[in-house]
């Protein structure tokens, strides 16, 4: 099995947000957001990349040649 991809990158501009993945990161994802949707109250999730201190994400760029890794993400589900 191929190693999980899960990037979320930003162009240049800063003004996108682009989700890379393949099969195992899309699903690390969707486990993320229905463990929030089970949580039955206002809740957040972070997910990091190993630089960061995490394993959620992936560090190595799949975008184009100025995209930016991003090292953070905080999910938020309001109720």
């Amino acid at each position: 099995m191929a190693d999980k991809v899960l990037t979320f990158e930003t162009p240049k501009d800063g003004e996108e947000i682009e989700i890379h993945g393949n099969e195992e990161g899309i699903r690390g994802l969707c486990d993320v957001l229905q463990r929030l949707l089970k949580s039955g109250k206002s809740e957040h999730d972070h997910l990091f990349t190993p630089s960061w201190g995490g394993h959620e994400l992936t560090e190595q760029k799949q975008g184009s040649g100025t995209d930016k890794v991003v090292n953070k993400v905080t999910i938020y589900l309001w109720r």
